[in-house]
């Protein structure tokens, strides 16, 4: 006879949300630079400007991966601030 084993127990949903989100920050990285430098590619291929565009939209697509890292540190940092906050307020009498 078989034993049932024991069941796993529920995993919270803000663990959850929060792997999720670390898992996008690596697509919200590389989708702007690989963008931009596809994009700049078959520009420079049409116009026959060699290095120009792909150099220039790399840029504007390092820019734009930066911005959303800074943007996604800032809505951490403020997430654990208000957690520290609750936190403190239950350790009041």
């Amino acid at each position: 006879m078989m034993t049932p084993s024991k069941p796993e127990p529920p995993v919270n949903a803000k663990q959850w949300r929060e792997a999720l989100r670390l898992t996008t920050l690596g697509w919200e990285l590389a989708l702007p630079i690989f963008g931009g430098v596809l994009a700049g590619y078959f520009l420079d291929r049409e116009l026959a400007t060699q290095p120009t565009f792909t150099l220039g939209l790399l840029a504007l697509g390092l820019s734009a991966s930066i911005y959303n890292l800074w943007r996604i540190i800032q809505k951490f940092d403020a997430e654990q601030k208000a957690r520290a906050d609750e936190s403190a307020r239950k350790d009041l009498p």
